[in-house]
């Protein structure tokens, strides 16, 4: 029985990735989506990336969302780009709302995806110094070292997010610390986009508040854990 359930959880996870190769380069359209969109962002091409994010007519929120969430899988590509464009496209408001569901939706799949296919995969993404060290502190601080990372935007959310995958960390709580840490950043950096101001000096001034805030909500962790932590169940 348990030889046949584990043949299943290994088939359906072969399943899984063999339809994400697929629709890759079978799908019309999502090859050159990827392709053309993490190319935008590489390069920091704010108007490109508004352009092609227009381009879409009225499903551009769905495509700035997804183009979110793709850019999470992809090592050295910043997400800080899309939240920007997102703003300048929609107003800080919307902006803001698109990139925190594509920033949510990315997460979560990092966290799949390293639960599902473990450390080997998760290394094809990620130095496996920076896995070792990720695994090593959030075992240590738990749904604390989530929600905090999530806060300062110097550390890259796909790391995290691929190691809270390998811990015994539920999908429920990362979730949670998620939503609410990444929201100070993203509404901050949306403001500053609507405004149009992609001046690095802005940038630097709205980062260091967010490592202030991210180091004060560390030093009341306790507190701020039994906020997030769901009681448990008798």
């Amino acid at each position: 029985m348990i030889s046949s359930k584990n043949t299943y959880i290994v088939l359906s996870r072969i399943g899984v990735f063999g339809l994400i190769v697929a629709a890759y380069f079978y799908l019309p359209g999502v090859q050159q989506f990827a392709s053309e969109g993490i190319t935008y962002l590489q390069y920091r091409n704010f108007q490109g990336l508004r352009q092609f994010i227009l381009s879409y007519g009225i499903w551009a929120p769905v495509t700035s969302i997804a183009l979110m969430a793709l850019q999470s899988l992809v090592p050295l590509v910043p997400g800080i780009i899309i939240t920007i464009t997102n703003a300048w496209i929609f107003g800080w408001q919307y902006g803001a709302l698109y990139s925190w569901s594509g920033a949510l939706l990315g997460a979560v799949l990092d966290f799949w995806i390293a639960r599902w296919y473990g450390r080997p995969v998760i290394e094809r993404f990620v130095s496996s110094k920076f896995v070792t060290f990720t695994d090593s502190f959030l075992k240590r601080h738990g749904i604390i070292a989530v929600f905090v990372t999530r806060l300062v935007p110097i550390v890259p959310f796909k790391v995290i997010s691929y190691g809270a995958g390998l811990t015994r960390l539920t999908c429920c709580k990362f979730t949670t610390a998620t939503a609410i840490g990444q929201t100070p950043a993203i509404v901050l950096y949306s403001i500053l986009g609507q405004n149009l101001s992609h001046n690095i000096k802005a940038v630097i001034a709205i980062t260091s508040l967010l490592i202030a805030v991210g180091l004060i909500a560390y030093y009341y962790r306790n507190t701020i854990e039994r906020y997030l932590t769901f009681p448990k169940e008798k």
